[in-house]
């Protein structure tokens, strides 16, 4: 062996270096030792055995078996690699321990040269990083949890360690720009950049180390801000009044009445009807009716109609100073002119002469009338009681000729008649059973 071994370099897979420090973290897998070899074919066939301490150098143990010298080796780097679960198994390994290596080798006779001890000093974290707060705010003055185009959105992420700059990945969009320091990082983030909607975002980070910690999806305390970039509108804009005769038209006294509908919960609403603000008389979801009552105060004519109003993130609205059919009302408390009755008339029809005698002739019809109407119940009398009275006669007459022939005095002709009286009480028949009997003598 021609040369002492001095020197030899450090490295490892999947760890990570900051500045002159190196880790070993949660996600390496091996340790990579570069031991200078000289251009000697004496180590050809050798051997090369590395060495790791976790006491500060005080003492060194083995790590893995030895490994062969190969003719390709020599007067390069020869690059040693120690599985993870040898180097975590060496003696003194424990997290936030440091490792200093040191080589042996030994040429294909057996003499052997002890290296110096590495500059590098390899750092054990495998602790991986937690969040503490996120922190997500707005600059909105109206509603902290709502953003619109002009205003900005921070977020501010503390850690449990140090970190290096984390990534943000705002709706879609990757963002590297975040300042701050050790444990305490920050972004800016300008909502202009963003769609209508909640604000989503994925903030990766990592230790010094390289341990990534648990990606962050939302604020602390669960926090939502939403972004609306669009103006509100109103539709189905009316004016009416109180007026019972028109409902276009108003007087003293008389209301008028605007209704309206918005296309998402507005504020700061100020009508102006007739230079006067309105006052809400009904809010309906997103239905609002506001009214104005004239007074002597207000000035006549067509009503100018004035409406300001904001979405609760704070975009203002198309001012609205006309209707959605372009109605309008008129104020109008001003009487009918002074006049003066100018004329006043009787109107008469043609009179009609009445003919002497005319109204007693009438009057004499009208008297018939009622008279005849009167007199026909007497009449009919007259002659049911003729009719009866011819039949009795008729009746008696016969009775009288049979008993004159039979030799009787003609007064007992009214004995049957007497008779027929008391038969007919007798027997319960009413009194006009009487002219049967009678008849049928006849």
């Amino acid at each position: 062996m021609k040369q002492a071994l001095t020197v030899f370099l450090l490295f490892s897979q999947l760890m990570s270096q900051d500045d002159s420090k190196i880790y070993w973290n949660s996600l390496a897998t091996d340790v990579t030792v570069g031991v200078p070899l000289a251009d000697d074919e004496s180590l050809i066939g050798g051997r090369i055995q590395v060495k790791a301490s976790f006491d500060g150098g005080t003492s060194f143990n083995d790590l893995g078996d030895k490994f062969i010298i190969e003719k390709r080796d020599t007067d390069d780097l020869k690059e040693v690699s120690i599985p993870e679960n040898v180097f975590e198994a060496s003696p003194g390994f424990k997290e936030g321990a440091e490792a200093r290596f040191i080589a042996e080798v030994w040429d294909r006779a057996g003499n052997s040269m002890i290296g110096s001890v590495s500059d590098s000093v390899l750092i054990i974290d495998q602790t991986l990083p937690t969040v503490v707060s996120m922190e997500l705010t707005s600059s909105n003055e109206l509603n902290p949890e709502m953003a619109m185009p002009g205003d900005s959105i921070t977020f501010q992420l503390n850690t449990s360690e140090p970190i290096v700059p984390p990534l943000f990945e705002i709706n879609g969009e990757t963002y590297d720009g975040a300042v701050g320091v050790e444990k305490s990082w920050m972004l800016v983030y300008p909502a202009d950049e963003a769609d209508d909607g909640p604000i989503t975002f994925i903030i990766s980070y990592s230790d010094l180390a390289q341990n990534p910690g648990t990606p962050v999806t939302e604020a602390t305390g669960g926090k939502v801000i939403t972004m609306d970039g669009t103006p509100p509108e109103l539709t189905d804009i009316s004016l009416f009044t109180s007026n019972s005769n028109d409902s276009l038209l108003a007087i003293k006294g008389d209301s008028v009445f605007l209704e309206f509908t918005s296309s998402e919960p507005i504020r700061d609403i100020s009508p102006s009807l007739n230079y006067t603000e309105g006052v809400l008389q009904k809010e309906d979801s997103l239905r609002f009716t506001y009214y104005h009552v004239f007074t002597e105060q207000d000035t006549e004519g067509v009503i100018p109609l004035i409406l300001d109003y904001k979405d609760m993130a704070g975009n203002l609205g198309e001012t609205v100073d006309e209707t959605s059919d372009d109605s309008e009302v008129t104020f109008d408390m001003t009487p009918p002119a002074d006049f003066k009755v100018e004329t006043v008339g009787s109107l008469q029809g043609e009179a009609i002469a009445a003919e002497p005698g005319a109204e007693g002739e009438e009057d004499e019809k009208s008297s018939s009338k009622k008279g005849d109407s009167k007199g026909e119940p007497g009449l009919i009398m007259i002659i049911v009681l003729s009719v009866v009275g011819l039949t009795v006669l008729a009746v008696w007459v016969s009775w009288f000729k049979l008993f004159s022939k039979a030799g009787q005095a003609g007064w007992k002709t009214l004995v049957p008649f007497f008779n027929l009286f008391v038969f007919t009480k007798i027997a319960g028949k009413p009194a006009w059973w009487i002219a049967i009997y009678l008849i049928v003598p006849v």
